[in-house]
């Protein structure tokens, strides 16, 4: 069938209005979908993919998020800390008070590096409101709330795993969202409350992060059973390969006691419990302590309880070594290592110690 020049013109300008039809309505909801809570958040995560600062901010309020984590943090660590009189806690929340803006400064800075960067890095130092240079993480140190880095604040270790839910109040032009993330210092998923809120050109932002506190006290938590389980281990451990090693080490004192060194068959002897004996059940118990995992918080405890396994070592070693060469310099090595490990030994003790009367 020929159409008419008519029906084709029909045709074609039928065509034409759908076509205007489908772009009109994909316009209006593409103009609709970018005044959504969805489309900010969306923003925001590729803000930070693409470290887009200017977009990142578009649709964060920096300075009100910010400031309102500084406030929940610092509640959050306060609040932790349950062997503190209310006395202590009292005076703690005053100077935390005292160094709120180098903390507010240092997160912002910190944030400002992570969206640019992918790396939560501060600027060390940072100008308060008089233009004066101050170092932060220095005054953190200093006034004792170390936790107040951003290590131990846990945002380091955090891992984007969606968004959880939104909620949106169109009548007040509020939303809530639940953002998804894992902490992999403990292994846990947290769902941050953020606030969302309308602007007067229709986009949306996100203006404050309203649970922040839950997440410290989580990660407090969290590090607390984590140090708990490391210590319960480790002390199991401890006490099975050192109680032969006790025994061991009673026999080879107890035959140096008896003052027959000069005897070469007594040497080799004490050489052979020693090689065969001592030092393998030292690296056994080196092997294990290798071989556990360690929270952040126990690394100097871990690092120095393996130092004192490794002095030990070597005090064994050289001292089997003088056994067969009788040099007073190897002698002195060896006394010498034993002594490191000694105080090691002492040192490790007294922060176990500590470290228990923490977390009870």
């Amino acid at each position: 069938m020929v159409l008419s020049m008519r029906t084709k013109l029909k045709i074609f300008a039928a065509a034409i209005l759908l076509v205007l039809v489908v772009i009109g309505g994909g316009l209006a909801y593409f103009n609709f979908y970018v005044k959504t809570p969805e489309y900010t958040l969306k923003a925001i995560q590729e803000s930070i993919q693409n470290h887009d600062v200017d977009e990142f901010n578009k649709y964060v309020n920096v300075d009100n998020v910010v400031a309102g984590v500084t406030n929940n943090m610092l509640d959050g660590i306060i609040a932790s800390q349950t062997n503190l009189p209310e006395e202590a806690k009292v005076a703690m929340n005053s100077l935390a008070t005292m160094f709120k803006a180098p903390i507010v400064a240092s997160l912002q800075e910190g944030l400002n590096n992570y969206v640019k960067t992918g790396s939560w890095q501060s600027g060390k130092t940072t100008a308060d409101a008089q233009g004066a240079m101050i170092n932060s993480d220095m005054i953190l140190e200093q006034s004792g709330l170390t936790d107040l880095t951003f290590e131990q604040s846990g945002l380091t270790d955090l891992t984007f795993e969606g968004i959880d839910y939104i909620n949106t109040n169109e009548d007040n032009g509020t939303a809530e969202a639940g953002i998804k993330v894992t902490q992999s210092e403990i292994n846990q998923p947290f769902v941050f409350k953020v606030s969302l809120e309308e602007q007067a050109d229709g986009y949306w932002k996100v203006v404050s992060v309203d649970n922040f506190s839950d997440f410290i006290k989580a990660l407090e938590d969290g590090r607390k059973e984590f140090i708990k389980d490391y210590l319960s281990q480790t002390a199991l451990i401890i006490i099975d390969k050192e109680k032969i090693l006790t025994e061991n080490e009673a026999n080879l004192n107890a035959a140096l006691n008896l003052g027959t060194l000069g005897s070469s068959q007594t040497r080799t002897d004490l050489k052979n419990d020693i090689e065969n004996k001592i030092l393998p059940q030292l690296k056994e118990l080196q092997e294990a302590l290798q071989s556990v995992e360690v929270p952040k918080s126990a690394e100097t405890l871990h690092n120095l309880r393996l130092k004192a396994c490794e002095s030990k070592i070597a005090y064994y070693q050289d001292y089997a070594k003088w056994l067969d060469n009788k040099d007073i310099k190897t002698l002195r090595e060896a006394t010498d290592n034993l002594k490191k490990a000694k105080t090691m030994e002492y040192e490790a003790n007294l922060l176990t110690k500590r470290i228990e009367g923490q977390i009870k």
